[in-house]
């Protein structure tokens, strides 16, 4: 199926927020899936899942949370989490879906951003989380993290904003623990059902285990499924992998569009 993608932007809390519509052949209203990505998560937001869904006839907004590359502002969780609010305003605004079918579509970080927003906000009809960094205060407090940050910033240092600069660098640290004490998804995913979760991860991701998963899994009420991809690492190398991960989302989704007898315009 042809695509459309149309470039966007919209502000949250005074920051200009940046990203793209990627959209299915036709007008809308469209039944609509929101991209939160992870840390920092890829440079194009365009390809892969969010393709694949457009293609499979959902409207898909995928943008950068504030502080990460063409957005404004520093990255805080508790910022992300105010921008999937202005996120999923902007989406319904747009006039390319219609707020009686919205799904969400986070892996990794992003994981808590979406578990935040969709038990505040009940237009949210469906969410599936890749890979999701399960407990965000543990993940913050892992001597990892500087670790990754000093990997990021030799290899693609305008990927995070402000990190270049060690008092930002250490006041971004901070706030990772702060916020996660607050917006912690193996505390709050409970309050989720009864919107269907779906949650897909891989038996080879060195970083998020299995097990962990698992436990954010059972912390959840039904409507809930969980897969375990063999083979599929954090980044989804293995392209077998990858295609069977990409095809449980598309088809979760799908189902969940057709089991809510949701039409379309």
């Amino acid at each position: 199926m042809t695509i459309r993608i149309e470039p966007t932007e919209f502000t949250s809390e005074g920051e200009t927020l940046r990203g793209h519509f990627v959209l299915p052949e036709g007008e809308g209203a469209f039944s609509g899936i929101c991209k939160f990505h992870g840390l920092p998560g890829s440079s194009d937001q365009v390809s892969g899942v969010a393709t694949r869904l457009a293609e499979a006839g959902f409207a898909v907004l995928t943008f950068d949370f504030r502080g990460f590359r063409s957005s404004e502002g520093l990255f805080s969780l508790a910022g992300e989490i105010k921008d999937a609010q202005a996120a999923i305003k902007h989406f319904i605004a747009s006039g390319h879906i219609s707020p009686e079918w919205i799904g969400i579509y986070a892996p990794s970080y992003g994981a808590t951003v979406a578990v935040m927003e969709a038990i505040t906000n009940r237009l949210i009809t469906a969410v599936a989380l890749r890979a999701p960094v399960y407990d965000p205060l543990a993940f913050a407090q892992s001597p990892l993290i500087p670790t990754a940050i000093e990997e990021l910033l030799r290899m693609k240092p305008n990927e995070i904003h402000g990190l270049t600069d060690p008092t930002i660098r250490e006041e971004v640290l901070e706030g990772m623990i702060r916020d996660a004490k607050k917006f912690n998804a193996m505390n709050e995913i409970h309050k989720l059902a009864p919107t269907p979760l779906f949650i897909i991860t891989g038996d080879a991701d060195k970083g998020i285990d299995v097990a962990g998963v698992t436990r954010l899994f059972d912390a959840a009420k039904e409507p809930k499924e969980i897969v375990v991809v063999p083979g599929a690492n954090h980044n989804l190398t293995n392209p077998v992998a990858y295609e069977k991960t990409m095809t449980a989302i598309i088809e979760w989704f799908t189902n969940q569009f057709i089991e809510g007898d949701y039409l379309g315009i």
